[in-house]
């Protein structure tokens, strides 16, 4: 029996073969969620709509990238990449 099946799970979460980047994984990590934009063509600009990953409400913005909404909400707004030969 190996040294890790005699001791068993320690964290009832995720796997614990995580590679430590240099600092506590449960504290260090930010993950900024994605909201995928719609396009609205208004009669002066482009803009995006998105529906917010925290209140759920459509939020407008004039550009892509790391937006902050009204609702105090911080996500970034990108398209969905298509992979290369993917059907």
């Amino acid at each position: 029996m190996t040294m890790n099946a005699e001791k068993g799970r320690v964290l009832g979460g995720p796997s614990q073969e995580v590679l430590d980047i240099g600092g506590d994984a449960q504290t260090d990590v930010i993950v900024t969620p994605i909201a995928r934009p719609v396009p609205v063509q208004t009669s002066g600009r482009l803009e995006f709509a998105a529906r917010c990953p925290k209140c759920r409400d459509w939020h407008r913005h004039i550009g892509l990238g790391e937006k902050d909404a009204p609702c105090g909400a911080h996500y970034l707004l990108q398209f969905k990449t298509k992979l290369k030969g993917a059907a």
